[in-house]
């Protein structure tokens, strides 16, 4: 291991949670409710930075991209609105986080508008740029998805699996 390889008691994952237009700011406000800790929020705010914050709190400080993308381990665009993905955004996160060899990730949650023009550009964008897109229907569904990349959920002190319930 090299000196500059930090060293972790633990592996959580350090996840960029970027929200792609309104619907993700929704999201994301959605799955802080539910209890998802841990993960930064990054939306735009020039052409080669963007606000980065805790997703728990308001304060959001600029950062540049490609700094936010190397002490990072992953990104994660989530949406739903297809219509108002920020393509350019998404593609200059998309390529910053290639750059970092980070995993991209993209979640969309009960997607409309894919038939859209916009839409469907869009959609085209994330296909090509994200490692993995995965489309579900809840947003309960997105935050223990998020969680379950991120190494789990803390419970005193350490973090634990995600657990499905057993099925009866």
């Amino acid at each position: 291991m090299s000196e500059t390889t930090p060293r972790r008691l633990s592996y959580v994952a350090r996840i960029l949670l970027v929200p792609l237009g309104e619907s993700g700011h929704q999201l994301v406000t959605e799955m802080a409710a539910a209890g998802l800790t841990d993960v930064h929020v990054v939306t735009e705010h020039s052409p080669n930075t963007a606000t980065a914050r805790d997703i728990n709190a308001d304060i959001a400080v600029p950062r540049r991209i490609d700094e936010l993308n190397a002490e990072s381990d992953m990104v994660i665009l989530i949406g739903s609105v297809l219509s108002q993905v920020p393509v350019g955004f998404a593609t200059t996160m998309a390529e910053a986080a290639r750059q970092s060899g980070n995993l991209l990730a993209g979640v969309l949650v009960d997607q409309q508008d894919w038939d859209s023009p916009q839409g469907a550009e869009a959609m085209a964008v994330l296909r090509m740029e994200l490692d993995m897109l995965v489309s579900i229907t809840q947003v309960s569904l997105a935050t223990a998805f998020v969680d379950v990349l991120k190494g789990g959920y803390r419970t005193d002190g350490a973090y634990a699996p995600v657990l499905s319930t057993p099925r009866s």
